[in-house]
């Protein structure tokens, strides 16, 4: 039970993020988020090391519950950090120093965000999908319940750009999916205006679309056009983040480049046990997408797509990615979509396939 209580505990670093802001707020440091994720975060392998590849334990009742109550934690958390930052911006006068420090942290905050959301969605109980809608909504990406299922869907389709060209820059690909997106669900045609209202995509839809709203209201009534402008970059921020993350975790895993990309459901893993706990599992992405509606604590990794050092046999990747892994720098998934697209080989996608045949 002790030993239990210790590896449940790591999953509460979820919460790092929102809790950061709500000190942020208090102190009035607005850079102090954005610092800690970007110089600290990464750090963490070194404390926590790799994901347990015998899987995560047979959960007792108690923590197995207690675990799965963790999201409705976090929202309320993050709910309560917001207040804090409108408060402490409400109270000062803004500078564009100020503006773009609050931005930058309550956009990684956000990002986090997105994550919890996304395992809300994938849970069948109602109440469960309707906070998840909520955080999707105050995170500015009120798309991500319609994004996300169609991603199920399409995963391994280039032509919908829900799976990267291996041709493609980070910067097309996020540019096609975004207007895709907004197409389907927010242009005149598109669900949150012409949809069924009966039905529970657009019912979602609408109560993130209407928090997204909402909480850009508040922050124009807290600070004026400053405060407006900080929850404005972080809608866009956000924005690019969700395809930026989509593009590293599906790159060259498409159907221009694998046979079988739409059966394989196939995604780049990383396994880092701290990334895993503070996105709530969306790291082991293979994993989800072999098994979508389980839950965070219970999924692990798989034994094939995974990018990090020590992860894959550096002799099945070519040129500087086989460099780069077997001396260990690096343990992202960048490492994987960026090195073997500058390893100079003819077609960036020739390790990818010779991946595919690697068993962990």
């Amino acid at each position: 039970m002790t030993s239990q209580l210790a590896q449940a505990a790591g999953h509460l670093s979820v919460l790092i993020a929102p809790a950061l802001l709500a000190w942020a707020a208090w102190i009035e440091e607005p850079l102090l988020v954005f610092g800690a994720v970007m110089l600290v975060f990464p750090l963490a392998r070194i404390a926590f090391g790799a994901v347990d590849e015998a899987g995560p334990p047979a959960w007792s009742e108690g923590i197995a519950a207690a675990l799965d109550r963790l999201p409705w934690v976090y929202a309320a958390v993050l709910a309560g950090a917001v207040l804090m930052l409108l408060l402490a911006i409400s109270r000062s006068e803004p500078t564009m120093g100020t503006v773009a420090g609050w931005a930058l942290s309550l956009w990684v905050t956000m990002v986090f965000a997105t994550c919890v959301a996304h395992e809300l969605l994938h849970r069948k109980r109602k109440s469960d999908r309707i906070v998840g809608h909520l955080l999707a909504g105050l995170a500015g990406y009120p798309v991500l319940g319609y994004e996300h299922s169609r991603h199920h869907q399409r995963v391994g389709s280039c032509a919908s750009a829900e799976c990267p060209k291996v041709t493609d820059s980070v910067w097309q690909f996020a540019a096609r999916r975004i207007a895709a997106i907004v197409h389907e669900s927010l242009g005149a045609r598109g669900l949150a205006l012409a949809g069924d209202s009966r039905s529970p995509a657009v019912q979602g839809l609408r109560v993130a679309l209407a928090t997204t709203g909402v909480t850009l209201a508040l922050f124009g009534l807290a600070a004026g056009w400053p405060g407006v402008l900080i929850y404005a970059l972080v809608i866009g921020l956000v924005a690019f983040a969700v395809q930026l993350v989509t593009y590293m975790q599906h790159w060259g895993l498409g159907d221009d480049n694998i046979d079988d990309a739409r059966q394989g459901q196939y995604g780049w893993e990383d396994d880092c046990r701290f990334q895993a706990w503070v996105t709530m599992g969306l790291s082991l992405h293979q994993a989800h997408h072999r098994n979508g509606s389980r839950p965070y604590y219970r999924t692990g990794i798989t034994d094939g797509l995974s990018a990090p050092a020590g992860r894959v046999r550096a002799a099945h990747v070519r040129g500087t990615c086989a460099e780069r892994l077997a001396a260990g720098h690096g343990s992202g998934l960048g490492v994987l979509a960026g090195a073997t697209h500058h390893a100079g080989v003819g077609r960036p996608a020739a390790g990818v396939r010779e991946l595919l045949q690697v068993a962990g």
